[in-house]
């Protein structure tokens, strides 16, 4: 399936995404080697994309959509 014959898939995805970890949080994988503490991240499957972010007890921050094809993952600041 290639992107450009369903341009809606990212959209639909990173909104689907977005909602689980609004719900819940701490659904994602924590991503230690990050140096930020607490970065998780959630797999977007259909578009080979990780979401990576954080979370408090008021809000979810989202830190990066990074290719799962890079051969690294993306470099975090505090």
């Amino acid at each position: 399936m290639a992107n450009r014959d369903h341009p809606d898939v990212f959209t639909e995805e990173l909104e689907q995404a977005l909602q689980i970890i609004a719900a819940l949080p701490g659904a994602g994988t924590l991503y230690a080697q990050s140096p930020v503490p607490g970065v998780r991240r959630v797999y977007l499957r259909r578009v080979a994309v990780h979401l990576y972010y954080t979370f408090d007890d008021v809000s979810v921050i989202a830190r990066a959509l990074w290719g799962v094809r890079r051969e690294r993952g993306p470099e975090f600041n505090g």
